[in-house]
């Protein structure tokens, strides 16, 4: 028996209105093709789930960028509004007053003024860089060009969910094992700081010469609890170092290589950057962008430097009429499987089709990588957190027994 869920609506009426409500469906299309039977144009369908004491949303990024997952959710709109052959200024007001959020409200009421004042959306998107990706201005540039921008805009909202799908299936495989590492700290932290001073009188009542792992470790309690701003404001500065040291190109592209060369995260990273440039450049070359434009803007999209400067060594040695199978096996970071992939599109003359397979491949070989580094890394913080707090027990321990043995 196929399950029914809740969903709560947004929609356009005939009249032009936006109309609120619920209604029950066991899946998304199910709920917009009834919609669509009432005469009603769906602009958001989302399903209700029980709210959850735990459940919170972070939201970062500059004040002239959309949140995390806005961007998609916006697209999506203005595409279902464009495609009721609304006018453009007429589906961006609409907009202003669908966004929830402030800083999304204020992004899409600037390219309605834009918009309104002669600008295309492709120009009014480009002059709000932080909000847009260059990969979506120039896809929708090649959409209005075309005449088919609504065609585009869908394409665009597809490739900007699966964007987001990843980018959040990575954040959240990393939530657990990074709350875990801070209990971790915070453990040790408390044992050295409430438990431990505990046992100082009495080893100083005792006389004793205190063995070395006791030593050290009440050296390390007395010093934690006196000088605790020094470790803050050591922190503080090296967080400070770093960022400005990484503000360097040099340091960055540096960075970026080890990061390749380290086991399990360098492959982890690999197959993540050629399936965000394999996905960006299929939708850029189904949309008519040209192939040498293409692969500067799905290069881009990539954020490891190594790959970056690859893209843009194998774009030029493609202007200059070597094939892409072959640009790629040049720039000795791209996977012999992608390669020999892009090799067969060339071939067939189905090279979208492929880097969309290679995209789908690398995107499932990234969630299966992801699930081996948290088989290592959760088991691995739970056994470093073992063997500090053992460490100290015994270093107490021993302590203790030496104690005894002198009373004795």
């Amino acid at each position: 028996m196929t399950a029914v869920a809740r969903f709560a609506y947004r929609a356009l009426s005939a009249s032009g209105d936006i109309v609120d409500g619920e209604i029950d469906g066991p899946d998304v299309k199910s709920v917009i093709a009834r919609l669509n039977e009432q005469a009603l144009l769906p602009i958001q369908a989302t399903e209700k789930r029980a709210a959850s004491v735990f459940a919170f949303e972070f939201s970062f990024g500059g004040k002239n960028s959309f949140p995390a997952g806005d961007l998609a959710l916006f697209v999506q709109q203005l595409t279902r509004l464009l495609k009721a052959s609304l006018p453009l200024d007429r589906a961006l007001e609409i907009l202003t007053t669908l966004m929830e959020d402030k800083r999304t409200q204020r992004i899409v009421q600037r390219l309605l003024e834009r918009v309104r004042d002669g600008s295309s959306l492709t120009d009014a998107m480009a002059a709000e860089d932080e909000a847009f990706p260059n990969i979506c201005v120039s896809m929708v540039r090649a959409g209005e060009e075309g005449g088919a921008l609504r065609e585009v805009l869908t394409r665009v909202g597809d490739f900007l969910v699966r964007s987001e799908a990843i980018r959040q299936k990575v954040v959240s495989a990393l939530i657990y094992p990074a709350v875990l590492l801070i209990v971790a700290t915070g453990s040790i932290a408390l044992i050295l700081t409430f438990v431990l001073p505990q046992f100082e009188s009495m080893f100083q009542d005792a006389g004793a010469k205190l063995p070395m792992a006791t030593r050290l470790v009440m050296a390390a309690s007395k010093t934690l609890r006196s000088d605790w701003w020094m470790f803050l404001l050591g922190i503080a500065i090296l967080v400070i170092v770093v960022q400005r040291v990484m503000q360097r190109e040099g340091a960055r592209a540096l960075r970026d290589r080890l990061i390749l060369r380290v086991p399990i995260l360098g492959s982890l990273i690999t197959r993540f950057e050629v399936g965000r440039f394999s996905r960006s450049l299929g939708v850029l070359l189904t949309n008519g962008v040209p192939a040498t434009r293409a692969l500067q803007l799905a290069g881009a999209t990539v954020g490891n430097r190594v790959f970056s400067e690859a893209i843009e060594t194998l774009a030029a040695r493609f202007k200059g009429g070597e094939g892409l199978a072959k640009s790629l096996e040049q720039a000795k970071c791209f996977p012999n499987l992608a390669i020999q992939l892009v090799r067969i599109g060339d071939e067939t003359g189905r090279l979208q089709d492929m880097l969309e397979e290679i995209a789908d491949i690398y995107d499932q070989e990234v969630e299966r990588a992801l699930e081996r580094v948290l088989a290592l890394l959760v088991p691995g913080i739970t056994i470093f957190m073992g063997v500090v707090v053992a460490l100290i027990v015994a270093a107490v321990m021993t302590a203790m027994v030496s104690i005894n043995e002198l009373a004795g």
